[in-house]
């Protein structure tokens, strides 16, 4: 069976992590786990959603529970994955232990917006087009920036969403295959 990788693609919200994501899934290929994709198919379901959804730590984990499972699914089949969110330590350590059980390589790719004007445009011009999502306000991203806990992967990669696209995509496709 052919090596597979678990990509972690974390970091602020509209700093480029779905584009990141997205890209790497196509180019492995792999198959891309969203947070933001996972969750809009619980809030289609209002009585479940009502259970998810508060406080926010408890819908932090029936997200990344779920990603895990599809993530354990695909390692069965020697699928590569990528994830699609704001990850935690703890989550990262479960994924980690995960991955180790099928020989799968983890690599961690942080995206951030250091330019405080272009990351409230991206928020604000975003609309990315979830069924059933929504988009998270500038003062809602505000928050998280200054709450962000980057994750301590000693390789972990970090592209800024200042970088040209092409750029960070790059850079990221090298950061996974190692070329």
């Amino acid at each position: 069976m052919e090596p597979v990788d678990l990509v972690v693609v974390t970091g602020w919200p509209a700093a480029g992590k779905s584009t990141v994501a997205e890209a790497l899934g196509v180019a492995l290929p792999g198959t891309v786990i969203s947070f933001d994709w996972v969750m809009s198919g619980l809030r289609s379901f209002p009585d479940v959603w009502a259970t998810v959804e508060a406080p926010s730590e408890h819908q932090r984990e029936v997200g990344w529970t779920v990603m895990g499972r599809i993530a354990e699914q695909q390692f069965r089949i020697g699928a590569s994955v990528v994830m699609d969110l704001v990850a935690r330590e703890a989550t990262l350590a479960l994924w980690q232990a995960l991955a180790d059980r099928y020989d799968a390589k983890v690599h961690v790719i942080e995206c951030v917006c250091e330019d405080e004007d272009l990351h409230r445009r991206r928020v604000e011009g975003r609309d990315r087009g979830i069924p059933g999502w929504y988009e998270l306000t500038w003062e809602q991203v505000r928050r998280t920036r200054q709450g962000y806990l980057p994750l301590s992967s000693p390789d972990k990669l970090v592209l800024d969403a200042a970088a040209p696209p092409e750029l960070n995509l790059q850079r990221a496709l090298d950061h996974v295959v190692g070329r």
